[in-house]
Formats: C-alpha cells, structure tokens, sequence
C-alpha cells in the first residue's frame, strides 16, 4: 500500500486533486482484476474457458460503486457466481478472496450465490442499500446480468419502506442545522454518505442500476455544481486520509492538505481561508441538493394534494403550522416580487421547507435589480421576526448577493478555538438571538427601543463581522462597510452613526468585561469615551448579548452576565461626570493617532500594548504621539532609575524610576535654579516619569557635581529642612473625591524659594503617592495641580496634610 500511496500523491500533485476518484477506481479495478486472472490462470493453466462462460464475477456495490471513495475508503465488493455441477467453484472462491485480501485494499469482501441474493438480503435494509447501485468490474457479464435482475427485485421488495428509511435519516427538511467547521467530509452534513444516500433513493424509485439527478430537478447549472462539490469533497477526504489518516477536516493540519492540493491563497484569504469557504459552501449545496432531491422524488409518501391545496396560500406558496413549502415548478416573475412574497408572509418564527429553499434558489436578478429592492429588503429588518427569512436566503445561496457586504464572508470559517460557527452562520445567528432574547433585563432594554432603533440594531447584529477577511483591522473595515450600506438603504443619519459606532466596537464590551479591571475608572472613562452616549452603551450591551450567544450560547453564563451587568450599570453611571469623561475622550484620540503612526507600527508588540496600558491620561493629552512613543521606549529600557540631564537654555531634568524617591531633597538641593515647571506621570509597570524644569542654567562645575550626585538624592532618606511657605486657606482647594481613583490638590499661590520642596515633603511625611502632577510657574504666580492617588493614609490623613500646608 506504500507503493500505491506513492502513486496517488504524484498524481495528487498533477491534477490538483481534480478527478482523482476516476483515476483511484480505475487503479483499483486494475487491481482487482488482475489479480482475479491470476487467480483463474493458476486454476485452469492452459486450459482456460472464457470468462464468460465461467460462472463468477466481481461486482462493486455501496460508494465503490457510485465512484463516491477515497483513499482509505472501505471498499464493498461482491463475489457473485452460480453453483454449476460442471465447475468446482468453492475451491475458487477460496483462493480468490485470499488473493484479494493479499492486495492490502481496504476490502470488504462478500460471496453470494446469485439464486440466494434475494432471500438472504431482502429484510436486510443496510444491505440492500449497498445494492442499490451495483458496477461490473470483471468475470461473466452473464451472471451480472442475472445478479442486477435479482438485486432489482431486492428493490421492489418493501420498496416504501425502504424509501422511508432513508428520507428519515435525512430529516427533517425544514430546519437544518448549522455546519460544523470542523466537519467529518464523510458523515457530516452536506457529506460524501449524504450523496450516496441520496442515488439509494434514486436508484430504488427509477428502478434502475444508476443515480443521476434528473434535469426536472436541478437545473443545468446546479447539476454542474453538485458535481463538481462532489469531486472536491472527495479529492479533498483522500488528502486528508493521505496527511492524517482521517476524514475530519482539521483546521491545524490544514497546511498538509493545502499543500498536497496545490491551493492558492487569494488578495484577501490565506491558503486555509480560501480551501475550508470551498469545503463549507460544497457540503451546504450538497446537503440542501441531497435533501431537495430526495423529498422531490419522494413526494407522493408525504403530505396529500388535498391537504396541500387547503393550506395553499395567495402567492401559490403553502404554509403548514409554521413551515412554509412551495411547489416543484414555481418561479418568480421577479426579484421584487419574490421580496414582496416573503415579507407578505405572517411575521411569526418561520421554517422553509427544502422546497422552499429551491424556489429561492431559483430566483433570477442582477445587480440593478437588487438597488430598486431596497425598500422590500429593509421591511425584512422592520419584521419582528426577521430571522427564518434570512436563514432562508442564506440556505439557498443567495443573502450573499442579496445583501451584497455580506458576499465575501459567506462559507468563511473562524477557526479561532471561540467562534463556533462560520461568519455567515454567526452573524444571521446574532438576529436569531436578538429576536429571542432571554435575559429579562436585556429585553427590557430592547422593547424600549423604537422601530427606527430596533432596525438598525438588527441591521448591525447582521453585518457586524462583514469586516472579516478584508485587509485591515474587521471592525473598522465593517464600520466603513456598514455605513455605506446603512446608508443605501436610507436609515436615518442618526442611526447610521450610532450603528458604525456598534459594528466598529462590537467586541469592547465583551473584551473590557472579560479582560480588564471593570472596577478601575481608568478602565471605565476609557471604555465609555468610545461610545457617544448613554443609549450607544443601551444598545452596544443588547449587541454582544446577541453576539456572545451568536458565538456560542455556552459562553453566556451566569459569570459573564454579572460580568457585563455591573459594567453597563457602572458605565451608566460614570457618564455623568463630564470632566473625566473629556480627559478620556481627548485620550482615545490620541490612543487612535498612535496606532497609526508608523513609528508605533515598527514597534515590538509588548511594548505597543505597554504604550495603552499607561494610566496617566493628562500625558496622553499634553505629549504629542512621536513623544510618547520615544518615552515608552526609554521607560520600558529602564531596570530601576534613569536621569537624562539638559543644560542648553535652562536646566532640565527627566527622571525615569520604578522605585520611591526622595523629590522634596532634590527640590531643596536644587531651589537656587528656581524652579519654572514640574510634571509626574505614572507609567507602565509601576514606573513614574518626572520632568523638571528651572528658569536658570548650571555652571560646568555646578553640572559635574549634578551629575555624580542627583541620583544619590533621589534614592536617599533624608529630609530636607525646608522653611514653611506662605500658603493661605483660598490659595489651597482639594478634592476628595475628585474620581473613584484620584484626590485632587490645586494650590495657586505666590511664587517661593522651596514652596515645591516644602509640599512634596508633608506629602512625602504622610506616604501620599502622587500619581500626576503639573506644576507651572508664570509671572510669579505658581499654579500646582496633584492628583494623588486614594488610600486608606490619604483619607484618614487629609485634613493633617492641609493643615501642614496652610500657613495662615
């Protein structure tokens, strides 16, 4: 079997895996029937009669005969031949079926007398279905002929039943479920057994030892398109038999398999992107195809004519409790009439039949058409029950054309280890779970939006990922992609805005919950200056409800419904304090002109995610974007203390420490250089950056004695002996709950020798961090802005602390 693995990889790599099942089934009968010449030459030497006349021959049956293999397919063969007085047959047989099993082919061998076919397999429907369709490979030509009218007898024997067995594995036909991403390319949906099945029944009903889809059916087209799904998914399980011995298809082993079938990857999908949209849009086609073609040929064992005309409705449709069916024939005179057909319907929770299903798919229209349908298509959104008809278009291959943002995403599997479904799938699924909401609290929400309201969130649970597999990053490509389209269908500005906003940020909430510190206010303004107001947040927590479901309902429990309940009532809540919420906003500017900055983008990616983990929002403000990145880099270089020391126009210094320091004798030591202008900044990884600013310059001596001792200041315990500053009661404002975070500390008094050093040294006495400050001194006048960061000292410390401050 090495050998043959040999050959069917080179011929794998010439033919890019087209045909191969002919080249595989002709190799194999090849095999077998030589081996059946060997084995009748060492019977009969030179006294061999013809095959003909020799009572046994070689039939295939199940999928070897329906061409329907792989590579490690089992192969179903049967030995027929008839007891002849004249022949020893037993002896033959014998050594035959030892000469097959010697092939190493993965055969399962059965022998039957062709008078006993009958009676041995007639109550046998697992038997009887791996004959319905039967192929010659070698021996009497005669005694096939003979084994065919016997098997045709098995099929008329119990024939409804039979029928009824396989139709009942293939339901139901209303309501199909989701494709796996993963899927087993033999068993699952849309799968290699799912055809075979599918020429069982038509093998059975047209009496005949074939199964091909009559033209009644599918049109010219669609039975191009089933068979050339078949060849894929087949040339496609014997790549995988040949990479990993499986029939499953495997995102992590995908490589191998693209490898082997020479796939090429596209502008916008990568080799595992491009080959899992064929694999999950073939096995879709096929298993609406099998389904429509088993209930067509099948249609007399279901509902009656009588039955079906009572339930007729006006468009020639028929709705039966809540599935709707349509006959076999029926056409639309046009896109719009079809549309108008669908939203005439009873908005209730829909089905379509598989008949259903094909009257969409033989909707005819161009892209002109689909821009005068515009209307129709939006009353579809204005449906309360909006789902059952997208789905529908959805399974009949054409929502994708329909709703034109959606075309590239559809089949496009998320093989993340998160998203259960394919984008497709997800997001028509994400209307579902808007329509079915099941938190009371999120359904309050929702009912208290109004139509236009309800729309455009439905609009935006559908194309929220339409972003995925464009270039750049999903949200914002879909953001500009759903605008575009909002727009078309003449939404209101105001809607179309805010929907932007959702699609653009329809993971934040989901990410900020499960992610982040919900309790931190940095985390909190930053989360809600994203948004524009308290009725976005409403709606972005109705959406990733929808979402999270969309994805997979296990993920939505109660840990993550607490999670983002208290988030959305603290958000709520924190939209009231403006000031904080303008310092946030004006940050995520910024955070947003760094991400594109080309500086940023050369970056490593830990110490990018450094740069917004910063919690300072005043340096986001005042720094410009290439000054925070020289920062980041420098801060993130330094171990423990770092001094850069300027001494051009004035003296500066910056600092960079992740350790305490001792600023007040620093100030002191330094007082002569009158101090113009002071900053603190909290950094990433607890490291603070201080910048110092004196109106005077340094003498050469002055800045080697600088240089060899600022750091032995810093770091030192010593406290400076400073005289106490004139500072008055309305000179000094505080806030104690200036945020949930911070304390504020304004002083506004007349410049002093060692004012600075004098208030960094009682809130150094007391252990206040200071978290930022701004110090700035104009027309001898300082102005000191501290936001101090909330302890346990600092509240029960506070009042002490200003007292040390106010001097009169």
């Amino acid at each position: 079997m090495v050998d043959l693995n040999k050959i069917f990889i080179k011929h794998f790599q010439k033919s890019q895996g087209r045909n191969f099942v002919n080249f595989l089934t002709k190799e194999i009968d090849a095999r077998l029937e030589n081996a059946f010449l060997q084995t009748f030459r060492e019977f009969f030497d030179d006294f061999m009669p013809s095959f003909e006349s020799f009572p046994v021959c070689i039939i295939a049956n199940a999928k070897f005969a329906q061409n329907l293999i792989s590579i490690g397919s089992e192969l179903e063969v049967l030995i027929v031949h008839k007891n002849v007085t004249g022949y020893n047959i037993k002896p033959f047989l014998k050594s035959l079926n030892i000469a097959f099993e010697n092939l190493n082919l993965n055969l399962s061998i059965k022998n039957g007398e062709v008078n006993e076919l009958f009676d041995r397999y007639k109550d046998d429907i697992k038997a009887k279905s791996s004959l319905c369709v039967v192929r010659f490979i070698c021996g009497s030509k005669g005694l096939y002929k003979r084994a065919r009218d016997e098997i045709n007898s098995l099929k008329e024997y119990k024939k409804d039943e039979f029928l009824k067995h396989h139709l009942k594995v293939l339901s139901p036909f209303d309501s199909v479920t989701a494709l796996d991403q993963e899927p087993n390319i033999k068993t699952g949906f849309g799968g290699i057994d799912e055809v075979w099945r599918l020429n069982c029944i038509i093998s059975t009903i047209n009496s005949e030892n074939q199964a091909r889809l009559s033209s009644l059916y599918l049109d010219e087209k669609q039975l191009s398109q089933f068979n050339l799904n078949v060849d894929f998914l087949l040339s496609l399980r014997s790549a995988l038999n040949l990479t990993q011995n499986s029939d499953k298809f495997i995102a992590k082993s995908v490589d191998r398999v693209t490898s082997l079938l020479q796939t090429k990857s596209k502008k916008s999908l990568d080799n595992e992107g491009v080959i899992s949209q064929k694999m999950l849009n073939s096995m879709r086609n096929l298993g609406f195809c099998v389904r429509f073609g088993a209930v067509t040929l099948a249609r007399n064992l279901n509902i009656s004519l009588s039955q079906k005309r009572a339930l007729r409705l006006k468009n020639g449709l028929y709705q039966i409790s809540n599935t709707i069916y349509a006959p076999l024939h029926k056409t639309a005179k046009s896109l719009k009439a079809f549309l108008k057909e669908l939203n005439d319907l009873r908005d209730i929770e829909l089905k379509f039949d598989i008949s259903a299903i094909f009257y969409i798919k033989r909707v005819k229209f161009s892209k002109d058409e689909t821009d005068e349908c515009n209307d129709e298509i939006k009353r579809i959104f204005m449906r309360k029950n909006s789902f059952g008809i997208l789905k529908a278009l959805l399974d009949a291959d054409i929502l994708g054309d329909l709703i034109k943002p959606l075309e590239h995403t559809i089949g496009l599997a998320q093989y993340d280890s998160y998203h259960k479904f394919s984008v497709d799938e997800h997001s028509v699924f994400s209307v579902k779970q808007l329509e079915n909401i099941k938190d009371s609290f999120i359904k309050s929400l929702y009912n208290e939006l109004c139509m236009d309201g309800k729309l455009m969130l439905k609009l935006v649970a559908l194309l929220h990922d339409v972003g995925k597999a464009s270039i750049g990053e999903h949200a914002v490509v879909g953001a500009n992609i759903f605008r575009a389209y909002a727009n078309r269908l003449g939404l209101k500005s105001e809607a179309v805005n805010i929907g932007v906003t959702l699609v653009k940020y329809h993971t934040l909430m989901s990410n900020v919950a499960n992610r982040e510190d919900i309790y931190s206010e940095r985390v909190i303004f930053s989360f809600i200056s994203k948004l524009a107001d308290k009725q976005t947040l409403k709606l972005l927590y109705i959406l990733t409800y929808c979402v999270i479901n969309a994805t997979d309902e296990s993920l939505y429990n109660s840990y993550t419904a607490k999670l983002l309940r208290e988030l959305y009532e603290i958000s709520l809540l924190s939209f009231d304090d403006e000031t904080l919420l303008d310092e946030a906003t004006r940050r995520i500017k910024k955070e947003s002109s760094i991400r594109r900055n080309d500086e940023f983008l050369a970056l490593p990616k830990e110490l990018g995610e450094k740069i917004f983990q910063i919690p300072s929002n005043l340096l986001f403000i005042k720094y410009q974007t290439s000054e925070i990145i020289a920062l980041s880099r420098w801060a993130n270089e330094v171990k423990q203390i770092q001094i850069d020391i300027k001494n051009e126009q004035n003296l500066s210094l910056s600092i960079i420490s992740n350790q305490k320091v001792n600023l007040s004798l620093l100030l002191y030591e330094l007082a002569s250089f009158d101090l113009a202008y002071m900053e603190i900044y909290e950094l990433f990884e607890n490291k603070n950056f201080i910048k110092l600013e004196f109106n005077k310059t340094a003498k050469n001596s002055e800045l080697i004695n600088l240089q060899n001792n600022i750091k032995t200041m810093l770091l030192s315990d010593k406290k400076p002996n400073v005289a106490r500053p004139i500072i008055s009661k309305d000179e000094l404002h505080y806030e104690p709950n200036h945020s949930k975070e911070y304390a504020r500390l304004n002083i506004n008094a007349k410049d002093q020798r060692g004012l600075m050093a004098y208030v960094m040294s009682i809130l150094q006495t007391f252990g206040v961090s200071v978290a930022n400050a701004r110090i700035q001194t104009i027309k001898n006048r300082t102005r000191n802005l501290f936001l101090i960061s909330k302890t346990d000292d600092l509240c029960y410390n506070w009042q002490k602390i200003l007292n040390q401050l106010i001097s009169e």
